[in-house]
């Protein structure tokens, strides 16, 4: 251990080093490694056991040497035989993402998939939340197979399966990337298309395939409160390889969709992915929103729609007037859109109820996702709809959600807690008030004690506790080895005490929370 220490304090943070090591099942055979040494994370400590007491003191080690900085390198891409692989590959990277702690009901920890350059000059990369699935983490791109640089989170959208990444172009030298061009034309079921992204090796591949058929991205809710995409329309192909993705190209290799991972979680819990086609002007939206700077915000009414055929509008009692109107609104649909589900402490989840057709936005029928996403974009919207049979008119507030996703989190007891993510409020309706218990690690008093993930702490002692000051406020005092009562709520509205007794020796306090300077970690 000493000369592991020696070697180790050497060491600058996020620094790659060469280990050579054996397994217990077959010592006399080595492997090779290259680890990255992470001392923002995870601090390093020396412990040992002290017989005297019983009881394990630990000696925080020396900071490291201050990190070297990158150094810009340039790389030239391979040449394909594939027309399209030629074209696209510089548009294209694969993007490596580690999570250091749970958090948004996500529970793995490396993420593979692909990056597609929508802006070369400020260094955009856009990918999905399947690849990018939080805002707190590392990220790495690979170019061309042979140039890996850092890159940061931009913008988790926090309504569709989109992220923004932005690296650092002088990082790339004169490697010949480019932003990929936009296909203004709406893919079609039937339309010939071309699957281009890596495989999840690192490997580029292309096939030609069909668009088989658009339907809405229909997903079970997660147990975990995690992600899961609503009020969208995707593409699905016919053959499509598995485990790819990338981009969707027209004939002249223009992006029409972005082929895009989707998690989902089923009864049991357990979670499973797929691929479609996100179109190209919902990703486009997202560009505008991240290149605006904050001044065209992300507005929405925050409410789950599905559809309704027009003949079953018509058995609920739609007059003949609104049928033909919405017959009218898009030719081809013939379909409405009623309420599904509520975003708790939103206008839309007072004024609004499950059930209710939504029949038009400020006066103009709508009978696609896409009509209301685009006409939410103001404060107020004017909503008719049809309730108890008869219409009525309601004037609803629009929402601004932010893309910044989970900046904080508090591990207190063993347990990582955060401020309930927007997820939690639009699948479950859980207030986003106190302290969501996102994990907890085994052993600690929160395991011990029963204070279990999905749980929102609400109070301390019988003092409420709303937000993550007022519960650093509320148990900053704490000794070692006190007794808490914390009041807690469960994702469906039953509440109750919990008892928990402190081991602040192994299970110090601390917080992990994004600045200026990037993620630091703080102990309380």
């Amino acid at each position: 251990l000493d000369e592991f220490q020696k070697v180790l304090t050497q060491l600058p943070d996020r620094a790659h080093a060469v280990v050579r090591y054996f397994g217990l099942d077959n010592s006399s055979h080595s492997n090779l490694a290259i680890i990255t040494i992470d001392r923002r994370w995870f601090p390093a400590q020396r412990c040992y056991r002290d017989d005297t007491t019983g009881v394990w003191p630990c000696t925080t080690l020396p900071p490291p040497p201050a990190s070297t900085a990158a150094k810009p390198a340039s790389v030239t891409f391979p040449h394909y035989d594939d027309p399209r692989m030629r074209t696209l590959a510089p548009s294209l990277v694969y993007i490596n993402f580690d999570m250091p702690y749970p958090v948004d009901g996500v529970g793995e920890t490396h993420y593979v998939g692909t990056g597609v350059i929508v802006d070369a000059r400020r260094g955009l990369v856009i990918t999905d939340r399947d690849t990018v699935p939080v805002a707190m983490g590392d990220v790495r791109l690979t170019f061309a197979g042979s140039l890996e640089i850092p890159a940061k989170v931009r913008y988790v959208n926090p309504l569709h399966d989109l992220v923004m990444l932005q690296y650092d172009p002088k990082l790339i030298g004169n490697t010949p990337v480019a932003a990929v061009k936009f296909s203004t034309h709406r893919a079609q079921p039937g339309d010939v298309t071309w699957l281009t992204g890596f495989q999840p090796d690192d490997t580029l591949t292309s096939q030609e395939s069909r668009v088989a058929s658009i339907d809405p991205a229909v997903f079970p809710l997660s147990r975990t409160f995690s992600f899961r995409d609503t009020n969208l329309e995707v593409l699905s192909l016919a053959n499509a390889p598995a485990d790819v993705t990338g981009v969707l190209t027209d004939r002249a290799g223009r992006v029409t969709a972005l082929w895009a991972g989707f998690v989902y979680q089923d009864g049991k819990g357990q979670s499973h992915e797929i691929q479609r086609g996100i179109p190209a002007d919902v990703v486009r939206d997202t560009i505008r929103t991240v290149e605006s700077d904050g001044r065209e915000p992300l507005r929405t009414l925050d409410v789950e729609f599905y559809p309704v055929a027009l003949s079953q509008a018509r058995k609920l009692g739609l007059p003949d007037n609104w049928i033909g109107k919405l017959e009218a609104a898009e030719p081809g649909r013939r379909q409405a859109l009623a309420v599904a589900r509520l975003t708790a402490g939103t206008p839309a989840h007072k004024l609004l109820q499950t059930g209710d057709l939504l029949l038009a936005l400020d006066g103009k029928p709508a009978v696609s996702f896409r009509a209301i996403e685009q006409g939410s974009q103001h404060a107020d919207l004017n909503l008719t709809l049809f309730r108890d049979n008869r219409v009525i008119t309601l004037k609803v507030p629009t929402v601004t959600l932010s893309g910044r996703g989970t900046q904080r989190i508090l591990v207190w007891a063993g347990a990582i807690l955060q401020k309930p993510q927007h997820s939690a409020a639009a699948q479950r309706g859980i207030p986003r008030t106190g302290l969501l218990v996102g994990y907890y690690n085994y052993g600690s008093p929160a395991s011990r004690y029963g204070l279990l993930p999905g749980l929102r702490i609400v109070s301390v002692n019988g003092e409420p506790t709303p937000d993550v000051d007022s519960f650093v406020a509320a148990t900053g005092t704490f000794k070692d080895g006190q007794t808490v009562r914390l009041g807690v709520t469960s994702w469906d509205g039953q509440t109750q005490v919990i008892t928990l007794k402190l081991d602040l020796r192994y299970w110090p306090t601390y917080e992990v929370v994004h600045t200026a300077d990037g993620w630091i970690r703080k102990a309380e």
